[in-house]
């Protein structure tokens, strides 16, 4: 464990009150986090289109904005729960439709943000959260994925990146320095992900657009 490594938990033991033990042996940020759902029917199965069709109908009868949104990273993390499964199988074709989808959530997500009866602050918060918490766990499943099409994985994470620093933008400086410690396990984890294949043989990488 490097000396940034220990002296950044240290502080986490300190001054995080809400800190517990994660599996891998190390203190974590992200206590009791919900991991991804099972991914029900999945981009290759020709069941699919029901599952964008309900979807669609949900987010079409939920009455308020909010709800829109929660809806909007429900959805999104089911797309990561199809990724990782369509990764697995080492269908590309089928893990980009996932990752599309998952995209388009978070945009619709960003945009319903910009409405005007939307609680701005506390809806950004919860989608920032749920951004940390999905970056997290891709970066911890990214080792046990196939190694020669998990390389898309690392371009999901920097779409979630992206869109937490626009929705972190709306959050007030007390509710940004809430997330601190876990926008640096996040990053921490993210470049432990990226240094799993440094010692790998090069392969032939199949992508995800």
């Amino acid at each position: 464990m490097s000396l940034w490594r220990g002296m950044w938990l240290l502080m986490v033991v300190v001054w995080s009150p809400g800190v517990t033990s994660a599996g891998h042996g190390f203190l974590t940020a992200f206590g009791n986090i919900e991991w991804l759902p099972d991914p029900g029917y999945t981009p290759d199965s020709p069941w699919y289109p029901l599952d964008t069709w309900q979807e669609a109908g949900q987010l079409l009868l939920a009455p308020r904005p909010e709800e829109k949104i929660r809806l909007c990273v429900t959805f999104a993390r089911e797309k990561l729960a199809e990724l990782e499964a369509m990764v697995s199988a080492h269908n590309s074709n089928a893990a980009a439709h996932a990752v599309s989808r998952y995209r388009a959530y978070l945009e619709q997500a960003g945009q319903l943000l910009g409405d005007d009866l939307v609680d701005r602050e506390s809806s950004a918060a919860f989608v920032a959260n749920a951004l940390l918490e999905q970056q997290y766990i891709l970066s911890l499943i990214y080792e046990d994925l196939p190694v020669g099409v998990r390389a898309g994985v690392l371009r999901v994470l920097a779409v979630a990146q992206e869109h937490y620093t626009q929705v972190a933008a709306l959050l007030s400086a007390g509710k940004k320095g809430a997330l601190f410690f876990k926008e640096e396990e996040v990053r921490w984890s993210v470049q432990m992900a990226m240094r799993v294949d440094d010692n790998k043989p090069e392969i032939a990488e199949e992508t995800l657009p």
